[in-house]
């Protein structure tokens, strides 16, 4: 008994090192010249704040925004960790155009947009990579670091066709250029267009979840305390409607929540459902274990959409359906990818353990997974306010 409390704990001591939800996604048009790589990319004032040490309270954000010394260094900072390379060369880029929004709004939804020229130094090649090391090194809590993606809209200059790229941490992409013959919608080394956003965002969404244990904790409470195959699949059916609800609203723009409001609830529901499983088992048994999971599953699914959908605010309208479609079917994948393994565990429990032996077991898992919910909610709070 003793080592199985052990090992719940060491299992959320594993979690607390992962990722929780420092997620921050933005969007970058290239295009490709004969000459050079000309990138425009949207950096947010958050991102700002981060990387050049300035507090995320009003105050200091206002500061960065409007101080010309920081928005210099941060020109500097997106050239170096930003990597565009022809095969083994990498390309040396400049600034040559800063463009500041219109107004200061939320930290995450106010961008600034960096526009940089990387010289060819022979003929346009074939094909570009990229590679994403914002914020790298930059830790958002204890063992918890920054992780920036982009999603990518490029075009060979002069044509009108624009392809999708999904340009995640430290995950290099290698678009074509059309240049030397070749299509930039298709090339020899990608699968067609809808298949490689499909593909994209099915692992962004996988991704997404096995990254973020915010998610996962709450999964994990849920199912913690089902009895059956048909108990589970209730709970997490009632979670995934749910989340897919808000998700689809954000998509079109119909109802969106501020991430100070988001994040903290997301940190709250873990603890909820984590001390209704110790001090009201009865509950977590009953249709308001369903209404719970539907309740806290609307507030997941505005913080799965985050600031994916900023992002992709400039897909077509095929694109968006088939990368809102992937990401949600890989946020699903990911959730089972600790679903079902745990629920196989509860049930081989109920065959191997006491009664008394096994609810010790589920008491364990269940403090460990509110001490990890108290630290995340801990963590949310100091981010969305406390450094405001």
């Amino acid at each position: 008994m003793r080592f199985t409390c052990y090992l719940w704990l060491a299992w959320g001591g594993l979690l607390i090192t992962t990722q929780a939800h420092p997620q921050l996604q933005d969007a970058m048009w290239v295009q490709f010249e004969p000459t050079a790589v000309r990138v425009a990319i949207n950096v947010s004032l958050r991102e700002i704040c981060v990387a050049q040490n300035c507090s995320t309270n009003s105050s200091s954000a206002v500061f960065a925004a409007s101080s010309d010394g920081v928005l210099v260094r941060q020109g500097d900072y997106v050239l170096a960790h930003l990597k565009v390379s022809t095969g083994n060369n990498l390309l040396s880029g400049a600034l040559v155009k800063l463009t500041r929004p219109p107004s200061i709004g939320e930290l995450e939804q106010t961008f600034f947009q960096y526009e940089l020229v990387f010289p060819f130094n022979r003929p346009p090649p074939a094909e570009v990579t990229f590679e994403n090391e914002m914020l790298k090194g930059l830790p958002y809590a204890i063992g918890t670091p920054w992780n920036v993606s982009y999603v990518i809209r490029a075009k060979k200059a002069g044509d009108n066709l624009a392809t999708t790229w999904l340009l995640g941490y430290e995950k290099p992409a290698t678009i074509p250029t059309g240049w030397e013959g070749i299509s930039p919608a298709i090339s020899s080394k990608s699968t067609p267009q809808g298949w490689r956003t499909f593909f994209e965002y099915l692992r962004h969404g996988i991704m997404h979840i096995l990254t973020g244990y915010d998610h996962l904790l709450f999964v994990s409470a849920l199912v913690l305390a089902t009895r059956n195959f048909l108990e589970m699949f209730k709970v997490i059916a009632a979670f995934t409607l749910a989340h897919s609800l808000t998700l689809a609203l954000c998509a079109f723009g119909i109802f969106r929540l501020s991430s100070y409001l988001v994040e903290p609830v997301i940190a709250l529901s873990i603890v909820f459902v984590a001390l209704e499983n110790l001090l009201w088992p009865e509950h977590a048994r009953s249709r308001m274990r369903l209404a719970v999971a539907f309740g806290f599953g609307l507030i997941h699914g505005l913080g799965f959409a985050g600031g994916l959908l900023d992002a992709m605010a400039g897909l077509p309208t095929i694109g968006t359906w088939i990368a809102l479609g992937a990401f949600s079917l890989g946020v699903e994948l990911g959730h089972q990818v600790v679903v079902l393994p745990l629920f196989g565990l509860l049930a081989l429990s109920r065959y191997k353990m006491s009664d008394p032996a096994r609810m010790a077991w589920l008491r364990c898992g269940a403090s460990a997974i509110s001490v990890c919910g108290a630290y995340y909610l801990f963590v949310a709070m100091h981010e969305q306010f406390f450094s405001r």
